[in-house]
């Protein structure tokens, strides 16, 4: 039983970090962002890399198709984060109203708060 599980461990293979750019070489994480770019010829890109979860950073340079491929990744990711960032601002705001309400209801504020 040993034996598979190890075995499956060990054919378990890291994405390559030269082409799955967001996977830092050195822990493995996914968490690697773009410091700086720019085009480095007509065909690539030159890049510096730096992986949030280790603080490794590295400079490297990729085909329009893998930095395509990292901006499409680093979209989607952005796209996760701005709907959590919404989905906690309307509980906030929400919290917010019924505060508001509340405070209304047992007289704690009046029109004469809001006058300048």
């Amino acid at each position: 039983m040993f034996d598979r599980a190890f075995n499956r461990l060990r054919k378990q293979e890291r994405p390559d970090p030269e082409v799955q750019l967001e996977t830092c070489a050195m822990c493995g994480g996914d968490f690697v962002n773009p410091v700086d770019w720019e085009p480095a010829g007509e065909t690539h890109w030159w890049m510096l890399l730096r992986c949030g979860a280790c603080d490794t950073w590295r400079e490297t340079t990729v085909t329009n198709a893998v930095a395509a491929r990292y901006d499409f990744e680093l979209d989607r990711r952005l796209d996760v984060l701005a709907r959590a960032v919404d989905r906690i601002d309307k509980r906030l705001m929400a919290a917010e109203v019924e505060t508001m309400i509340q405070a209304l209801r047992h007289g704690l504020v009046d029109a004469a708060d809001f006058a300048r």
